[in-house]
């Protein structure tokens, strides 16, 4: 299968279409062949490494996962015998910053990983950008701890986090208050 990979950290030019070994999923895996997939400021950040922090997690000299792409959709092509929430001809989407993988034709992640069917009326086109900003914005907001009542600002909200930053605190928001009036 084709894939994306580099074998060392810099710009762009360091990425090569390469043929590499099409994954074979584990027991509690299922194996993806990828539709479409994005590249962002995450793949872009593990790519050049010049937040030297980042080699702690993708290789401190020489990346270890050579095939970048966080967000992905696809579909389902086999399923580890252990698999239970997925099925061969699911349409699937989903985040993986821990291994990547998505810039290849196929990859491979496990049922409890952060992957989950497309609704029927999304495209691959319009389900594989969805995860990267709402996994930051979700971070961001469970980490301020909103209470009912209070006023929210998202500073910079035109980008993939920002823009699902508005619309997580939009409905964190209306749920804490919804609450505190009926007293959950």
């Amino acid at each position: 299968m084709k894939a994306v990979v580099h074998i060392k950290y810099g710009p762009p030019e360091v990425l090569q279409i390469e043929e590499v070994d099409k994954p074979v999923p584990k027991d509690n895996e299922v194996l993806i062949k990828v539709y479409a997939t994005t590249v962002n400021r995450t793949d872009c950040g593990f790519r050049s490494a010049v937040y030297f922090i980042s080699r702690f997690w993708s290789g401190l000299l020489k990346p270890k996962y050579q095939t970048l792409g966080c967000e992905f959709a696809g579909v389902i092509e086999e399923v580890g015998k252990d698999v239970t929430s997925l099925k061969i001809g699911d349409k699937v989407f989903g985040y993986n910053d821990t291994k990547f993988d998505a810039h290849a034709e196929y990859m491979t992640m496990t049922e409890n990983e952060a992957i989950v069917t497309m609704p029927s009326d999304l495209s691959f086109e319009g389900a594989a950008p969805i995860t990267e900003g709402a996994h930051y914005a979700l971070c961001d907001l469970r980490a301020v701890k909103i209470k009912a009542g209070q006023n929210v600002m998202i500073y910079g909200a035109t980008g993939a986090i920002g823009s699902a930053a508005v619309q997580l605190a939009k409905y964190f928001v209306q749920r804490l208050l919804l609450c505190a009036i009926l007293k959950c």
